[in-house]
């Protein structure tokens, strides 16, 4: 039986590398996730800002100058598909106000 030859890795061996590439991947992975709560609160703002003007957030209590985080979390209730199940028969029947969201949608995929 032959046997196998290790790989040339230049600067250590392959479990070496092996290594510093986990290390590295956990490194990534901790500087990306470190900060979540200031990247959810930045996503979510703009997505409020974009949308202020629906009829949906409105209807809530999220008018234009009412988009902030904490307004969202007490106005905003959890919903199920019957709830908005109007407006989303508006939007597959082409209505083109702002019902859901401020940009046209254009495209809806049923199953």
């Amino acid at each position: 039986m032959a046997s196998k030859k290790e790989p040339y890795v230049e600067g250590g061996s392959v479990s070496e590398d092996a290594d510093h590439g986990y290390e590295a991947s956990v490194k990534f992975l901790e500087e990306i996730t470190s900060n979540c709560d200031e990247v959810q609160e930045k996503v979510l703002a703009e997505i409020l800002t974009q949308n202020a003007e629906t009829e949906y957030l409105k209807r809530q209590g999220m008018s234009h100058g009412n988009v902030d985080r904490l307004t969202f979390k007490t106005n905003m209730p959890i919903i199920a598909y019957e709830d908005i199940k109007p407006d989303i028969l508006r939007l597959c029947n082409e209505d083109p106000s702002p019902i859901l969201c401020a940009k046209p949608i254009t495209e809806l995929w049923m199953r």
